[in-house]
């Protein structure tokens, strides 16, 4: 009885071993098939946030060139405006001003999916700050350049406005004088000066903060490179 007893106890004992291992082997085949599907999600995202990047990459950079054209060009208004002794030397520059703007976007479609669907947790910790840390400063430069640019709108249309429609286009002094009263084109130009002030302001501050995303969007797009290669 007790050689049976011990016989069943071992036998016991080594299903219980089998039982554990085949366990331990399907939670291991388990957590593989995870990270497997995780690898997979992962490495979907990566290919979409770079092609996020490099279309930012793009519209960054014919920012960057837009925006020193018009800085330029307003710095090069100022350096001529002293020397302007009348209405009529004063309207011919205020024509030289790049009067255009433009409402800043990014893709951030995937960004904002890691975010929403939680996925982000997937990313390393190195490359989910860095996501992070660009969709902060990407919202900070949609924010600041959209709120001065509705006043740089509001303000321009104010100044056109007192004017007639082609305020800003070439029309001859004189002929512009006599369609309009000579105070009216004073306040016209005061309100565009004012106006050009706060873009120029803008633009140079938003030239700075591209230019800082751009390395930005480097760093990020070499960092997942580097994963991708793994």
């Amino acid at each position: 009885m007790e050689n049976k007893t011990g016989k069943y106890f071992k036998y016991a004992i080594g299903e219980i071993v089998l039982v554990v291992i085949g366990i331990l082997i399907a939670l291991q085949i388990n957590n593989w098939n995870e990270n497997r599907k995780s690898s997979k999600i992962r490495n979907n995202y990566y290919e979409q946030v770079l092609q996020d990047l490099a279309k930012d990459t793009i519209y960054i950079n014919r920012n960057i060139i837009n925006l020193d054209s018009r800085i330029s060009k307003y710095q090069n208004y100022l350096e001529k405006l002293p020397k302007a002794e009348s209405i009529n030397d004063v309207l011919p520059l205020i024509r030289t001003l790049d009067w255009t703007f433009g409402y800043t976007n990014f893709n951030t479609n995937t960004i904002e999916s890691l975010i929403s669907t939680g996925d982000i947790k997937l990313m390393p910790d190195e490359i989910r700050n860095a996501l992070l840390d660009l969709r902060t400063t990407q919202n900070e430069i949609i924010k600041f350049t959209s709120g001065n640019n509705d006043v740089y709108l509001e303000d321009s249309q104010k100044a056109i406005g007192l004017g007639p429609a082609n305020f800003t286009l070439n029309v001859n002094p004189k002929l512009l004088n006599q369609l309009i009263r000579e105070e009216d084109i004073i306040s016209a130009i005061n309100i565009t000066n004012g106006t050009f002030i706060l873009k120029n302001f803008t633009e140079k501050n938003l030239l700075k903060l591209t230019q800082n995303l751009l390395e930005s969007t480097k760093e990020l797009s070499e960092l997942i490179g580097e994963e991708l290669k793994k």
